[in-house]
């Protein structure tokens, strides 16, 4: 059973949010992309953001601890957030980097940032474009809120005791509840056996191994730590970036060798962790399908064709 929110309440249902923590959002400026919102008729509910929510998590530089006169601070963070308007597969992101970051040795920093956000989606009517291949994804119901558009209403699903707590108040509603068709999709789904396929060298001979679908996913994880001491030796900050499978250097080692010195054994790497690595280990695909690396990729390189191709 759902609750029903009419769409004349919506603004004072997110102003309410405002008072949870710091409301983030899809906005419209120079491209679409999650945004602190102040203003709630900025938001952007139509297209899939550029960016995913993960940085909001995992931010792209973070200071982990501060050197004090030679003695570690940890500092973690203190303000709450509420996520409004992200769609399944970002949402299905954070369920994948929670499986490596909460569930064994907790990231103490990004158990804060879950512990502290509120998750609320959008479900999307349609596909955003012929990218999104989510369907073929096994995409599960990840969210403290989900809403769903019908019109002059919202359905709301609720999928935990914080997001009840939201809208206890509301009107119980029951539909059932669509779910995402897409024209792409995955014809295999276990790629173990073709490592070896010739189709990967033809993606490679096209990617310029800049890292941008690493960045733009909604589960890629990777990081580097970097410790900046000041010049007196007595205080500075270890820091933890973000880093791509695709760079060269990501697996070099002391004496200079690096283990994936090939682009296409890097290339290899990603697309075999995201579809068969991480479900051999935790039975879901680390991909959400949400398109992003396809839609944005310099060189159009579409990974998910190539398995659909392969012999």
């Amino acid at each position: 059973m759902g609750k029903l929110l009419k769409k004349e309440d919506f603004n004072r249902f997110l102003l309410k949010l405002k008072s949870k923590g710091e409301l983030i959002a899809p906005v419209k400026r120079d491209i679409l992309r999650f945004e602190p919102v102040e203003d709630v008729k900025e938001i952007c509910l139509e297209g899939l953001p550029w960016f995913p929510i993960k940085k909001f998590f995992l931010p792209a530089e973070h200071h982990l601890l501060e050197i004090e006169t030679r003695r570690p601070v940890f500092k973690l963070r203190t303000n709450q957030q509420v996520i409004f308007g992200a769609k399944l597969c970002d949402l299905n992101g954070i369920a994948r980097l929670d499986k490596l970051f909460l569930d064994e040795i907790p990231d103490q920093h990004y158990k804060e940032a879950r512990e502290k956000t509120i998750l609320i989606g959008i479900h999307c009517k349609e596909p955003v474009d012929e990218n999104c291949f989510c369907e073929s994804m096994n995409l599960k119901p990840f969210y403290d809120l989900m809403f769903y558009d019908i019109g002059d209403s919202y359905h709301i699903e609720i999928g935990s005791e914080k997001g009840r707590m939201l809208v206890s108040k509301f009107k119980d509603h029951k539909m059932e509840l669509p779910a995402i068709k897409t024209e792409k999709h995955l014809k295999k789904i276990d790629i173990s056996n073709y490592f070896d396929d010739k189709h990967w060298q033809k993606d490679t001979e096209k990617c310029l191994s800049c890292g941008k679908c690493t960045l733009l996913c909604p589960s890629c994880l990777c990081y580097d730590i970097h410790d900046e001491p000041d010049l007196s030796g007595e205080n500075g900050f270890r820091k933890r970036l973000w880093d791509s499978c695709h760079y060269k250097d990501f697996t070099e080692v002391a004496g200079g060798h690096v283990f994936r010195d090939q682009r296409v054994s890097r290339y290899k790497h990603r697309v075999f962790h995201k579809i068969q690595y991480f479900k051999d280990e935790f039975e879901d695909f680390m991909c959400t399908g949400c398109g992003r690396c396809i839609r944005l990729c310099p060189r159009k390189i579409d990974f998910a064709d190539t398995i659909n191709k392969l012999k």
